[in-house]
């Protein structure tokens, strides 16, 4: 779940009252199916029974203020090299835990560019390139000495 950290946050509204996260997603999904219902059928009671578009223009900023605010601390914690910032916390199951597992062949090319520079994996492969490129040509140069001589 995306918004787990936040679900059970509460928010300060206007009139100095406290709602949770839960609730104003409630409230706004309400809104939202009202508006829905009163663009398709022209009776707007239920819409303005809720409190019509300025209660659901002021609940949108608030969630939206909030994911937002949650979405970029689990990404700049990913771009600075945590792992699992969009995975749900979770405890470790230990006792169907299998050592024995093959786990199989690494893979040497995994993930984009982006990534790779902003955890600094990049600048290895570069180095080890160049490494290998300069070892395939001194092989290279000595067989051809040997076929010379």
């Amino acid at each position: 779940m995306a918004n787990s950290q936040i679900k059970d946050k509460n928010f300060n509204l206007d009139d100095n009252s406290k709602e949770k996260y839960t609730t104003l997603a409630m409230r706004e999904t309400r809104l939202k199916k009202a508006k829905k219902n009163g663009e398709q059928t022209g009776d707007w009671s239920e819409f303005k029974r809720l409190g019509g578009e300025n209660e659901l223009k002021k609940l949108e900023t608030i969630i939206h203020t909030a994911q937002n605010t949650n979405h970029s601390l689990k990404k700049t914690g990913m771009d600075a090299g945590r792992e699992n910032q969009f995975i749900k916390k979770h405890e470790k199951d230990k006792d169907n835990a299998n050592p024995t597992a093959i786990g199989g062949i690494p893979k040497m090319h995994k993930g984009n560019i982006k990534d790779k520079i902003m955890s600094n994996k990049e600048v290895y492969n570069e180095e080890l390139n160049k490494e290998i490129s300069e070892i395939k040509y001194l092989i290279e140069y000595m067989n051809n000495n040997k076929l010379k001589l």
